[in-house]
């Protein structure tokens, strides 16, 4: 590697590590924001949020990988522009088509991660958060039972306990649990001492429920029925709380390429749609793709610009990745809608930014000059 291309790398990989940096930390804390009825829990830890960045990560790369790229050659590569170091290279006749070679390299080397990433870690780490956050908020769930306070966030489900001991029995003491979950037969269940199970897979909690009775009306009978227990197990579903609270969920994001394709053969064997599944995988295939397109649109816009256009470097960052996700998604909708070839619908919108890009770059080497 000549000293030319290490500068120019330098150039541009210092501000893409950079930018990775500030993006990643910025969807975090969107994502933070987002779910903070979960994150700021009774019962959530530092290290629970440790674990969640780290499940979090693929899909914060996958996402700010592409827009921090594009941001690092339009400021990159345009400071260059700027301070005229460009017009001195060409005076030693090195033109735009040598300085693309740069661009190329890192976008096919950020292609060939995400694809990695996108196949792999990525499902994972979705598939992971999402576990993990349905066990944060079961343990939210039993946190934030307070005793002498009726707790009615349950679906249907009224919980009280007259004393609550702290710590990770979660034990309660003169329990009340109204269930009102079969409105015709509600069920009405006093215990001396209870304890709930987070540890059962799922949305389920388990209440275990110590020397009591239970006490059932049948209303299309006009019945009443009681029941003294031992032990009694009362399995909860969490499911309305967990689809309200629970933030961090994209189906087809967390499977493999080898589980959307499952997907698709299963739903055309059932008499379903299979093309969702399939245009998932094109269009994950076409963001992963996407640094070599901006590589070749982002560089001529960069070393053709004006003097002074810091400002309309962002702007056009921002323009170029708006425009990238809208036309990738009405892409995404026609293959679904069988308008267009699902494989061509997924690299539609690399294909048009690439020709875009190689006509930016026709028209700045041809100029000869850089205004």
């Amino acid at each position: 590697m000549n000293l030319l291309s290490r500068y120019l790398l330098k150039e541009l990989v210092i501000p893409l590590v950079v930018w990775v940096a500030f993006l990643f930390l910025l969807l975090f804390v969107m994502q933070f924001l987002r779910g903070t009825d979960v994150l700021l829990g009774s019962a959530v830890t530092l290290g629970d949020m440790g674990w969640l960045l780290v499940y979090l990560s693929p899909h914060f790369l996958v996402m700010a990988l592409p827009i921090a790229f594009l941001l690092a050659i339009l400021l990159g590569l345009g400071r260059l522009s700027e301070d005229r170091e460009i017009t001195a290279l060409q005076a030693l006749g090195i033109g735009p088509v040598r300085l693309i070679a740069g661009p190329l390299f890192i976008g096919t080397v950020l292609s060939a991660l995400m694809l990695l990433i996108t196949c792999t870690a990525e499902p994972w780490g979705l598939t992971s958060v999402k576990e993990f956050v349905a066990e944060i908020i079961k343990k939210n769930v039993v946190g934030d039972v307070k005793p002498g306070v009726f707790y009615e966030d349950l679906s249907n489900l009224t919980l009280y306990a007259e004393q609550v001991e702290e710590g990770g029995e979660h034990q309660w003491t003169h329990v009340l649990l109204h269930d009102d979950r079969e409105p015709s037969a509600p069920l009405l269940m006093l215990a001396r001492q209870g304890q709930v199970n987070t540890s059962t897979a799922g949305q389920v909690l388990t209440l275990v429920l110590g020397d009591g009775e239970a006490h059932r009306t049948n209303r299309g009978e006009a019945s009443y029925s009681v029941i003294t227990f031992e032990k009694a197990e009362i399995a909860v579903g969490v499911e309305g709380r967990m689809g309200r609270r629970n933030r961090f969920r994209s189906p087809k994001e967390e499977l493999t390429p080898v589980e959307l394709l499952e997907a698709a053969e299963e739903a055309e064997r059932t008499g379903g749609d299979p093309r969702p599944f399939r245009m998932a995988l094109y269009t994950r295939l076409g963001n992963a793709l996407a640094p070599l397109s901006f590589a070749l649109l982002g560089t001529p816009l960069a070393i053709g610009r004006r003097q002074g256009g810091r400002a309309w470097g962002f702007l056009l960052t921002l323009a170029g990745y708006v425009l990238f996700y809208l036309l990738t998604r009405v892409f995404e909708q026609m293959g679904q809608q069988g308008r267009l070839p699902m494989p061509l619908a997924g690299q539609l919108t690399n294909l048009i930014f690439c020709a875009v890009g190689a006509v930016a770059l026709y028209r700045v080497n041809r100029s000869g000059t850089v205004r």
